[in-house]
């Protein structure tokens, strides 16, 4: 008789279709569910990144301080997303992100350890961590591209337009933070593109 999987696995397998019901099952076996209670951390600055983890439930911010010690946001995860640091874990470095719940969460954590030998072994597993990488990189990509709009509207206004998740989801400070703006300019551009809005249907 087969396993039965989670329910969570379902919205998985959909968006990474060629991984299939065994391939799941070996991953959940070698997984664990974990809890993270708001601001709690995935992955603590200073610290070697060891595991990855698909998220259930809940959001999760990837922070970093400038040289003035002030928090920034690089990237958001979401339910589905994958938490991550390649970059320490590969080079066994220092993480200089820390990954935290924005709000209490449920996450799906897999030791890296353990998960490497079968990259070798499937290659759809193999297929899905370079799937993983491309979506990182473009959105590393993304978020430069924001940042270099000049204006805080224009940021403002493309998160409106291709990321409303991130205006639904998260706090106006913390999308300051992801726009490397003030929260008075954030808002200040919020109102004026409302105002903008409100004119077209005059």
């Amino acid at each position: 008789m087969k396993q039965e999987l989670p329910k969570w696995f379902e919205q998985l397998h959909k968006r990474y279709p060629i991984v299939n019901d065994h391939e799941w099952r070996l991953l959940d076996q070698m997984s664990t569910i974990k809890r993270i209670k708001k601001g709690e951390a995935f992955l603590k600055h200073g610290k070697v990144a060891r595991h990855s983890a698909f998220v259930i439930s809940g959001v999760f911010k990837y922070a970093i301080l400038d040289e003035s010690g002030n928090e920034k946001i690089i990237k958001f995860g979401f339910p589905n997303d994958l938490l991550a640091n390649c970059e320490s874990y590969k080079k066994r470095a220092l993480s200089a992100v820390s990954i935290v719940a924005l709000e209490d969460a449920l996450i799906l954590k897999i030791n890296l350890k353990r998960l490497q030998p079968f990259y070798e072994q499937r290659n759809s597993l193999l297929h899905v961590n370079l799937q993983l990488y491309e979506e990182l990189t473009e959105q590393q990509s993304e978020h430069q591209y924001i940042l270099s709009l000049k204006s805080p509207v224009k940021r403002y206004q493309y998160l409106l337009e291709r990321r409303p998740m991130i205006i639904q989801k998260i706090s106006l400070t913390n999308i300051a933070r992801y726009l490397y703006l003030s929260r008075e300019a954030v808002s200040r551009a919020r109102l004026q593109l409302v105002k903008l809005r409100g004119s077209f249907c005059d």
